[in-house]
């Protein structure tokens, strides 16, 4: 006996695919969205039983077994994907309690730090525990690309609709001061909050195209497409960018000025850059040249 798929939340009424992950259920297939999961704290408000992650259906079995069409929608109030309210887009992230003149709400500042980093922080709750992995990510426009394996569970449970918050940072130098306390560092920090999209069909392809070429520029061109098999493994996901749910913060320049004598002591700032090495080939590569997208990217950190 197949699993119904039913094609929407039974909370909030978003849409569930069945080839896509982020959908639990309970024993008797009563449909949830992840964000929804979590703040009924993964118990099935009908029967009591354990929400858990629903297993996709992708390609002829789902041309053979055909997802259900009829929409659930229970008749009590749904607060929302979230936990417990505590994100919904309505409600911004705090602001700066301290060094409040380091924030900045230049947009065109958080895309370039986007655009430079490779990698960030990505932090959420799963069954009421801190849940923290650093992964690579890319910036199309007004979303954060994001990728894992569909068979990482926690990442599944937090892959459609559930709050979460991307960390970024370039430390660009240390500020040495006169005193081990006044010493600092610049750098430049971001925080974007939202909730998590999966994505499906063309747009999954596109987006892991893209995470590709942002870390080796034009290397889809160079080799195979990937296979529908490896699609499949891959979980592909967005974080909006939205107005209100961001925080930038930078430190630039010098240490300050001391007010009691150094006894000599230097002062000033150590930059830091992240460089690119020489490009070394695999034992199997042979004489092959190096391809265009890896001189690319060492050109672009070298």
């Amino acid at each position: 006996m197949t699993l119904e798929m039913r094609p929407s939340c039974e909370c909030c009424d978003a849409d569930l695919p069945a080839d896509a992950v982020g959908a639990v259920v309970c024993s008797f297939e009563c449909t949830f969205c992840a964000g929804c999961a979590e703040h009924l704290e993964r118990v099935c408000p009908n029967c009591g039983g354990e929400l858990m992650p629903r297993p996709t259906r992708v390609g002829d079995a789902l041309r053979r077994h055909p997802a259900s069409s009829e929409r659930v929608v229970s008749a009590g109030e749904c607060p929302g994907p979230g936990y417990s309210g505590l994100a919904h887009a309505d409600r911004a992230p705090e602001g700066l309690a301290r060094h409040a003149e380091r924030g900045s709400t230049e947009r065109a500042a958080l895309d370039a730090l986007l655009d430079e980093v490779l990698a960030g922080t990505l932090s959420t709750v799963v069954d009421g525990r801190p849940w923290v992995v650093p992964m690579l990510f890319a910036r199309d426009g007004d979303r954060i690309l994001l990728h894992g394996s569909t068979g990482a569970g926690a990442l599944r449970r937090v892959a459609a609709g559930a709050p979460a918050a991307l960390t970024v940072v370039s430390v660009d130098g240390l500020v040495v001061a006169h005193t081990t306390f006044e010493s600092s560092a610049n750098y430049r920090s971001a925080v974007v909050h939202g909730e998590l999209v999966t994505l499906t069909g063309a747009d999954r392809t596109g987006a892991l195209d893209r995470l590709s070429d942002r870390l080796l520029p034009g290397r889809t061109g160079e080799v195979r497409p990937m296979t529908r098999r490896e699609e499949a493994a891959t979980l592909a996901m967005a974080l909006p960018i939205t107005d209100g749910r961001w925080l930038l913060k930078a430190r630039t320049g010098g240490p300050s000025a001391p007010e009691e004598d150094t006894g000599g002591a230097w002062c000033g700032v150590v930059p830091l850059r992240t460089v690119a090495g020489t490009p070394e080939p695999a034992p199997w590569a042979g004489d092959a040249p190096v391809p265009v997208s890896v001189q690319t990217l060492v050109g672009r950190w070298s």
